[in-house]
């Protein structure tokens, strides 16, 4: 996060140091790191720049000049940096090779530790060099050459005396000269680390001798007072150890270097890490910096195609250019760039544009052999492209014909009637429902009336026989319409059908000592009625499946106002679930109703006469039973069959009025 926070600081007092008002580039950094810099470099200018593993440590700087050429130079040059251009790629160095014509090549190196100055000609002459342990202290080198053994002859001259380079033909090797002195015996082990101040610095003098680095170490951290943690193996023996005026930092660098760790601290404490730089030096040795263009696949997706073939491999993604920076060796490099070319083609893609259904439906049932991610949603519900080869193509679309298929409708023809009777008018129910049948022979004549009138074709659906029934318990008033409608859905889906009325009331509560209502503020509502829910669904063979479940609620007097206590309400409720083809019908029955209630009538004044006023008195009883029947037909819409299944009505009215006068069978045969 810190790391973040830094870069974004940099960023901005980088664009915040542009001189818009005169023209020129300018940028500004406070002690940040050169890879930070170079970063923010490359964000300003839109061109890759990138730095090498020489190149580290941190910077300040500040530049005003004409144009950025001249401030980019002018940056590396306070640096000691180099730089080598190409038209993809800017690699920033602290090494420079350059090549002349008459004195061969030349060599720029500043502050590089040895051991990366021999891994640089080792790649410039593509050649194998060796060496013993190395100083980890930088070295700088501006010398000439014709080829590698002049500039391995020349590190090894920097180095010092304690070195020398063997130049054998096909062997490159440098040595560390073994002096008689370099030896000591176990008794001469010795470790002195001292501190002491001089012009307000600290500085700490180190006296090594054929001692451990975690002695040495220790001695240290106790000498400046620090908590440490060793984390790696600290048996490495120095020799020869000996140098005063350091700080403590360079102190503990130079300690660290002669057996290759590092030391990291975090809250105060140091803690002691194995350093793999050295390692990685050696293995990096003959890669190169190589950007990979991509025309089709993104780069992140070519970044895990890659990984997965080749390993761990270092990447530098590029979006804007969809490309990406890669260093490896040459021969990785290669087989790198034909594995891309080899995945990295055009795919066909298909527009497909669905009748029925929509994309996220499809989405949601993919048939098999077809994934989510050959599936691009577009700004249409009912068009999406397919990417894929010609075979998958037609393979889709052949599928598509089996499930982009319009909704299977249904429609349900719904009559509900009340039957009522009370204790003064018994009548017994001899109605009776069954499927009409061709060949029954109608001998009675009737006036069927309202009853024809009804959305149920009540005369197809159960015969002339209850339709006339019907009518006479209409006309005598013991049975009435109390919902007669069409109902419409899909195959799957629920219909819902409410007939109710709502009744409001407020809640109260009643006083214990007074016994009058007290009124919360609170409006409660009770529903009554009648209530369907239908759930139809439509199988292979046409057959029509329906779960039906009706209910009949009502409400009583309301006693609220006396009692406290909310209407009473009773509720009867069926469920069944029937099978049958388009057009038979369906009846529920057993939905009763029963209701006993008083009724007092009053002379006013006379009434409240003590003995006498039961003379002027009337109370009567009524007991009132009511029934619903359901009768409800299903109907299959779009029927693939063919055949109709709804019969004409005109027609069909007809010939039950010529059945009923001429006395005819339906089929028109005496």
């Amino acid at each position: 996060m810190k790391k973040v926070f830094a870069l974004c600081v940099s960023l901005l007092i980088f664009c915040a140091s542009l001189f818009p008002q005169s023209g020129v580039d300018g940028f500004e950094f406070l002690n940040r790191d050169i890879s930070e810099i170079l970063y923010s470099i490359s964000l300003y200018r839109g061109h890759a720049i990138v730095g090498d593993d020489t190149v580290s440590g941190k910077a300040t700087f500040r530049f005003a000049g004409e144009d950025f050429d001249s401030a980019f130079d002018s940056f590396l040059k306070a640096q000691r940096l180099y730089v080598e251009k190409s038209e993809k790629v800017w690699t920033v160095s602290k090494v420079l090779f350059t090549e002349n014509e008459s004195d061969g090549y030349f060599l720029d190196a500043s502050d590089v530790r040895p051991v990366l100055l021999i891994d640089k000609i080792s790649r410039r002459f593509q050649c194998e060099i060796t060496f013993d342990s190395l100083s980890d202290s930088p070295v700088t080198l501006h010398t000439s050459g014709n080829n590698a053994r002049d500039f391995v002859e020349a590190v090894a001259r920097v180095l010092g005396n304690d070195y020398s380079a063997d130049l054998n033909e096909g062997h490159l090797r440098i040595n560390r000269v073994i002096k008689s002195n370099d030896f000591y015996s176990a008794d001469r082990e010795s470790v002195c680390v001292e501190k002491y101040f001089e012009d307000d610095s600290e500085l700490y003098s180190v006296d090594v001798q054929d001692a451990s680095v975690g002695a040495t170490l220790e001695e240290l951290f106790g000498a400046a007072d620090k908590e440490y943690i060793f984390a790696a193996d600290t048996s490495c023996r120095i020799k020869r150890v000996l140098f005063s005026g350091k700080d403590f930092d360079e102190t503990l660098r130079l300690i660290c270097s002669n057996c290759s760790l590092q030391v990291i601290e975090s809250n105060g404490i140091f803690y002691v890490l194995a350093d793999s730089s050295i390692g990685n030096a050696l293995s990096d040795s003959g890669k190169i910096w190589k950007k990979h263009n991509l025309s089709y696949y993104s780069v992140s997706r070519a970044s895990e195609l890659i990984e997965n073939r080749f390993g761990k491999q270092t990447l530098i993604p590029l979006d804007e250019e969809n490309s990406f920076l890669c260093f490896a060796k040459e021969s990785e490099q290669n087989q790198i760039e034909e594995f891309i070319r080899s995945i990295d083609a055009s795919k066909n893609s298909f527009v497909v544009k669905l009748r029925y259904i929509h994309t996220d439906d499809f989405l949601t049932h993919l048939p098999p052999g077809i994934s989510a991610s050959q599936i691009t949603k577009s700004t249409q519900d009912d068009v999406f492209f397919f990417n894929g080869n010609e075979a998958q193509h037609e393979q889709l679309l052949s599928l598509l014909k089996e499930i982009d298929c319009p909704v299977k409708r249904l429609r349900y023809d719904l009559l509900v009637m009340q039957y009522q009777s009370t204790q003064d008018f018994n009548w017994e129910n001899s109605l009776s429902a069954r499927k009409l049948s061709l060949g029954d022979r109608n001998d009675i004549s009737a006036s069927l009336g309202s009853v024809l009138d009804l959305n149920l074709d009540v005369v197809s659906a159960f015969g002339l026989k209850f339709a006339a029934s019907l009518q006479t318990a209409i006309n005598e008033n013991r049975a009435q319409v109390f919902a007669d409608t069409t109902l419409q859905g899909v195959s799957g889906g629920t219909i819902n059908f409410v007939n109710t009325n709502t009744y409001r009331y407020r809640d109260n509560n009643i006083n214990p000592e007074t016994g009058a209502p007290v009124y919360t503020g609170v409006t409660r509502e009770i529903a009554s009625g009648l209530k369907i829910d239908i759930t139809g669904w439509i199988s292979g063979d046409g057959v029509i499946t329906s779960k039906v479940t009706a209910s009949v609620s009502r409400q009583g007097a309301d006693l609220s106002s006396s009692t406290g206590n909310p209407p009473p309400t009773s509720e009867k409720i069926i469920t069944t679930e029937v099978l049958g083809k388009s057009g038979e019908p369906i009846v529920l029955s057993g939905l009763i109703q029963n209701e006993e209630s008083w009724t007092e009538r009053r002379t006013p004044g006379l009434s409240k006469i003590p003995v006498l006023g039961w003379l002027f008195k009337s109370k009567k009883q009524t007991a009132e039973k009511t029934e619903m029947v359901i009768y409800l037909v299903p109907h299959w819409e779009n029927d693939e069959s063919g055949e109709t299944q709804k019969i004409d009505e005109e027609g069909f009215r007809a010939r039950i009025i010529e059945s009923v006068v001429l006395g005819e069978n339906y089929d028109g045969k005496k």
